[in-house]
C-alpha cells in the first residue's frame, strides 16, 4: 500500500439520471468502508440527498454540493486531501478531473489521482483519439473518414463496404446517423449533405453485430484478470442499457472469447488502467472472430456492477485496493472469502439475466422503440441453474406484477407484430414471445431481429412448459417441471384458478422446498461463505436459518420514476439501523445497481422476484421475527397479513390511507407522533409546479417562515388532527395560504419517504433511524427531541429531477411520479 495516501476525497455522482440510478453511491460507498479499513481518512462531495454515502462519513468530512470545478476545487484547497476518486461519480466527475489536470492545478497542489489515468482520460469521449489508441496495438476500430465530396465518399466506401452510416460534423446540427445501405442510397444521401458545403463522417454501419463486454481488473505490476464476460441479446441498434444482458456469455466458442479477453488485456496495458475496466464490442454475427471495440469505459457503472452482482466478486473492494497500490495478491479479503478470491477470474455455476425497466408508464409522451439512445431507468435480474430459469425470473421481476403473472400480447395485430420484431420497443421479449406462440420459425425471427436462435430455441422450451402447466393441471410433476424452469406458485395458481396455498401444499406434502445455492466466485471450487443466494430445486441447500433474532426487509426491485432511488437508500438505512439495534438483517431484492444489496449492508442477501410464493418460501427458511415490507406493495401486505404468525410492518408507512388530499397546498408542519404524544420537528414550503396542486409538488424548502402567533395556531391545530387520526410516526399537516395570506387546514398523510429523506439532510438527524427504533420499541424520544436543531439561519431545499431531455420530450407540468432523482443545497437565511 502507498503510505502517503492518508486522505482522499471521493467525488459523487449527483442525482440519479438514466444511464446511472444506485449503483454509483453502492460503489462509494463501498469505496469508502474499504478505505476506511486502509485507514484513509475519507471525504465526500455529492448533492444528492439519497447517497448513503452521505449519511455514513462524518459530518465534518461531508460537503453537500453540486460536482463542478468551482466546488471540488473549494474543498481540496481546504481540506488538502493526498488524491481524488472520481470513477464513482459518473462522467461529471471525470470531466471535473479532466479539467483539473489540464490547468495544472492537481499538480500545483500535490493532489493525485486515483482509478484512472492520464492515457486514459484522453480517450473518454473522445472517438478520434480512442480510434488512434485501439489501431496503436493492433486491434479493430470500427473504420470512419471524414470526407468532403461524392468522390471521396465513394472511395472510402469501396475500402469499407456497405452498409454504412453518415453524419455531418456540425456540432449545432443533429448528430443522427443515416444508413446507406447501397451506392444509390448514399449518392442520394450526399447530394443532401454537400449542397450547403458540409463535412460529413463515413463510418461502418455494425448495426445488427453481436454486442458483448468485459469486465477486468489490473494491479499496477500489470496483473490482470478478467472477472466477467456479458452477452447482450439485442443486436447493434438497440442501446446496451437497453437490452436484455446475460452472463455467463452464451453463443460464443472459446476462441472468440479468449481474442476478447485478450483485446481487453491489450487496451488495459495501453491505457495503464489500475483498477477496473469495462469494455464493448461489436462481433460480425456471420463470423465472430471479426469484432470491433466500440467503447472503453474504465470507470464504474452499470456494467461493472451487473459483473460483480453476478459473480459474487469483491470488485469495488478488491478495486479500491488496487487504487492504494496493493497487488492482487497482497489484497486482504473478509474471512468469507478464499484468500485466492482477488486472483482467480471467476467461474459461474448458474446463469444471470438483467432485464431492463422503461418509464414509459409515467412519460407516455417518450418514443418507446429502442435504439441507440438509452431510456431505461432500472433493471432487474434473475439467477438460475439455466438460461429458461434465470430468464423467466428476469422476467417476471420486471413485470412488477403482484400476482406473480405475465401480461400477454395475444391482442397485437399481425402487421404491429411484425413492426415491432424489426423496430422493437420496451415489451420486447413479451413480443418475441407472441410470435412463437403465433408458429413463427426460429430461422424467421433471427432475421427478423439479429437475436441468435439459441434464445428463441430457450423460449421455446417455456412456452412448452407453460402448455404442461395448462394442460397438467394440480399435478406434482407438473410443479417440479415448472419450478425448474422458473416459474413461480403464484403463476400456477393463477392459471389453475387455486389459491396459492393449495400448490405449495401439494408439492409439500411429498417433502419438497426450495432450496438456496450461494452466488459465489469460484463456482464450488472454494470453501466460501458468501451470504447472497437465489433459489434452485435441488437437493442441497447452501442456506440455513440466519439466527432466531433476524429481521427480513423487502426491497423495492427494480428502479422506476418516482421515489425508488430514495426507496433503495431508505431500505440500505432500515438494514444499517436494524443491524445496530441487534437484528440479523436478510435484504430481498433484484436490482443489480442497488444500493441496498451491497454485502457490507445486510448478513444476507436474496436475489428472487418480489412475489408471495418467493417471499413465503425465505420466510419458511429463515423465520424472521419481523419483515418489512415497502409502503407501495400493497397487494403482498395485504396478502402477508393473512399469515397471523408473521410480525408485518410497512416502513415507510403506507400511502394507501383512504384520506382525500387537497388539490391546492402551500406549506406544511410535520411531525413526530407517538401513542401519547406530538412532537412539532418543521415548517416545509410545498413548491408545486402547475400553480398549488399537490400532485406537482417537486420541490421542497424548509423552514417556511410564519410569525411565532400564526405557527403555535397551526402548532395547535395540527396536534387536534393528528389526535382524531390516530396516526403514529412521522406525520405531515397540510395547509394551504390564499390570496388574502389566509392559511387554512386541508389536509394529513403520512410523511412521504423522500421528504423523510429531505427532513434528515435539513435537521441532521437519520429520521430513517428514528422510525426503525421506534417501529422496534427502541427509541428514547425525548433523547431525540433534545437533538431537535435550530434551523432559522439556514434553508435546506431539494428539487426533483426529471428524465425529460435524455427521452427528448417536453413536458410542461411534471408531477411527482416523473422524478428520477432529486439534488439538494444550503443557504443562510441571509444569502439571495
Amino acid at each position: 500500500m502507498d503510505n502517503k495516501i492518508k486522505k482522499v476525497l471521493i467525488l459523487g455522482g449527483g442525482p440519479s439520471k438514466i444511464g446511472s440510478e444506485t449503483e454509483l453511491d453502492a460503489a462509494a460507498f463501498q469505496m469508502m468502508t474499504a478505505l476506511k479499513k486502509n485507514g484513509v481518512q475519507v471525504l465526500v462531495i455529492d448533492n444528492n440527498p439519497f447517497s448513503l454515502t452521505l449519511s455514513e462519513v462524518q459530518p465534518a468530512n461531508v460537503f453537500i454540493k453540486e460536482i463542478n470545478l468551482k466546488n471540488v476545487l473549494d474543498v481540496i484547497k481546504k481540506e488538502s486531501p493526498d488524491a481524488i476518486i472520481p470513477i464513482a461519480g459518473g462522467l461529471r466527475a471525470i470531466h471535473v478531473t479532466q479539467e483539473l489536470l489540464n490547468q495544472g492545478i492537481l499538480s500545483d497542489l500535490g493532489v493525485r489521482v486515483l482509478g484512472i489515468s492520464k492515457e486514459s482520460l484522453k480517450v473518454i469521449n473522445n472517438p478520434d483519439k480512442m480510434k488512434i489508441a485501439i489501431n496503436s496495438i493492433d486491434e479493430p476500430a470500427v473504420p470512419s473518414k471524414i470526407v468532403r465530396s461524392d468522390s471521396e465518399a465513394f472511395e472510402v466506401v469501396r475500402e469499407i463496404g456497405f452498409p454504412v452510416n453518415i453524419k455531418k460534423v456540425n456540432h449545432k446540427e443533429s448528430t443522427e446517423r443515416i444508413i446507406c445501405n447501397n451506392a444509390e442510397e448514399l449518392s442520394d444521401m450526399l447530394e443532401e449533405e454537400f449542397e450547403d458545403d458540409s463535412v460529413c463522417i463515413i463510418e461502418k454501419s455494425i448495426v445488427g453485430y453481436k454486442q458483448i463486454e468485459t469486465v477486468a481488473v489490473r494491479d499496477q505490476t500489470n496483473t490482470k484478470i478478467l472477472i466477467s464476460g456479458l452477452e447482450n441479446i439485442d443486436a447493434v441498434g438497440v442501446h446496451s442499457g437497453d437490452s436484455i444482458v446475460i452472463s455467463p456469455v452464451q453463443t460464443l466458442g472459446d476462441i472468440e472469447y479468449q481474442s476478447l479477453r485478450t483485446a481487453t488485456f491489450k487496451m488495459m496495458d495501453l491505457l495503464n488502467i489500475v483498477g477496473l475496466c469495462h469494455i464493448q464490442f461489436a462481433l460480425d454475427p456471420n463470423d465472430g472472430s471479426n469484432y470491433y471495440i466500440t467503447k472503453i469505459n474504465p470507470m464504474i457503472n452499470s456494467s461493472s456492477a451487473l459483473a460483480a452482482r453476478s459473480t459474487g466478486y469483491p470488485l469495488v473492494y478488491v478495486c479500491t485496493n488496487l487504487l492504494l497500490g496493493n497487488s492482487l495478491p497482497e489484497i486482504q479479503l473478509h474471512a468469507n472469502y478464499h484468500r485466492l478470491t482477488p486472483i482467480m477470474e471467476p467461474t459461474l455455476d448458474h446463469v444471470v439475466i438483467k432485464m431492463p425497466v422503461w418509464p414509459f408508464d409515467n412519460v407516455p409522451e417518450a418514443n418507446q422503440h429502442l435504439n441507440t439512445t438509452m431510456k431505461s431507468v432500472g433493471s432487474t435480474i434473475g439467477v438460475g441453474r439455466t438460461v429458461e430459469e434465470a430468464m423467466l425470473k428476469a422476467l417476471r421481476s420486471s413485470q412488477f406484477s403482484p400476482r406473480d403473472v405475465l401480461p400477454s400480447m395475444y391482442e397485437i395485430s399481425s402487421d404491429e407484430l411484425i413492426s415491432q420484431l424489426i423496430h422493437p420497443k420496451s415489451d420486447r421479449l413479451l413480443v418475441l414471445i407472441e410470435a412463437l406462440r403465433r408458429g413463427y420459425q426460429v430461422d424467421e425471427l433471427e432475421e427478423l431481429t439479429k437475436i441468435n436462435q439459441f434464445y428463441f430455441y430457450k423460449l421455446k422450451e417455456l412456452l412448452d412448459v407453460e402448455e404442461l402447466i395448462i394442460k397438467e393441471p394440480m399435478k406434482l410433476s407438473t410443479i417440479e417441471v415448472a419450478h425448474d424452469h422458473g416459474f413461480g406458485d403464484g403463476m400456477m395458481a393463477e392459471t389453475w384458478h387455486q389459491p396459492i396455498e393449495k400448490v405449495r401444499e401439494l408439492y409439500h406434502a411429498a417433502g419438497e422446498y426450495p432450496t438456496y445455492k450461494a452466488i459465489e466466485p469460484s463456482a464450488g471450487e472454494f470453501d466460501q461463505n458468501i451470504r447472497s443466494f437465489y433459489s434452485s430445486y435441488e437437493i442441497e441447500n447452501e442456506s440455513s436459518q440466519e439466527s432466531e433474532k433476524t429481521a427480513l426487509v423487502i426491497g423495492r426491485g427494480g428502479n422506476k420514476l418516482g421515489p425508488n432511488t430514495a426507496a433503495d437508500y431508505y431500505t440500505a438505512e432500515m438494514l444499517i439501523q436494524l443491524h445496530r439495534i441487534g437484528y440479523k438483517t436478510i435484504v430481498m431484492n433484484n436490482n443489480p445497481n442497488a444500493l441496498s444489496l451491497s454485502p457490507q449492508i445486510s448478513d444476507k442477501q436474496y436475489i428472487e422476484p418480489i412475489q408471495l410464493g418467493a417471499i413465503l418460501n425465505i420466510i419458511e427458511l429463515e423465520k424472521p421475527v419481523r419483515v418489512f415490507i415497502p409502503g407501495n406493495r400493497h397487494f403482498l401486505l395485504k396478502q402477508l397479513k393473512k399469515y397471523t404468525d408473521l410480525n408485518v410492518q410497512v416502513l415507510p408507512p403506507d400511502q394507501e390511507t383512504g384520506v382525500v388530499l387537497p388539490k391546492d397546498v402551500t406549506y406544511a408542519l410535520n411531525f413526530f407522533v407517538t401513542q401519547d404524544e406530538s412532537y412539532f420537528i418543521s415548517t416545509e414550503k410545498l413548491i408545486s409546479n402547475n400553480k398549488s396542486d399537490l400532485d406537482y409538488v417537486t420541490a421542497y424548502e424548509t423552514p417556511y417562515v410564519l410569525d411565532n402567533e400564526a405557527l403555535q395556531r397551526d402548532i395547535e391545530e395540527s396536534k387536534s388532527h393528528i389526535q382524531s387520526s390516530n396516526w403514529i410516526g412521522l406525520v405531515q399537516i397540510l395547509f394551504n395560504q390564499n390570496k388574502k395570506g389566509e392559511s387554512e387546514y386541508v389536509g394529513i398523510r403520512p410523511l412521504r419517504l423522500t421528504e423523510t429523506i429531505f427532513l434528515s439532510r435539513a435537521t441532521g438527524i437519520n429520521w430513517v433511524r428514528a422510525l426503525v427504533r421506534f417501529y422496534t420499541k427502541r427509541l428514547d424520544i425525548n433523547e431525540l427531541m433534545k437533538n431537535m436543531p435550530d434551523m432559522s439561519n439556514r434553508v435546506t431545499h431539494m428539487q426533483a429531477t426529471f428524465p425529460f431531455k435524455q427521452l427528448n420530450v417536453k413536458v410542461d407540468h411534471a408531477n411527482s411520479s416523473q422524478e428520477v432523482g432529486a439534488k439538494i443545497k444550503f443557504r443562510l437565511v441571509d444569502d439571495k
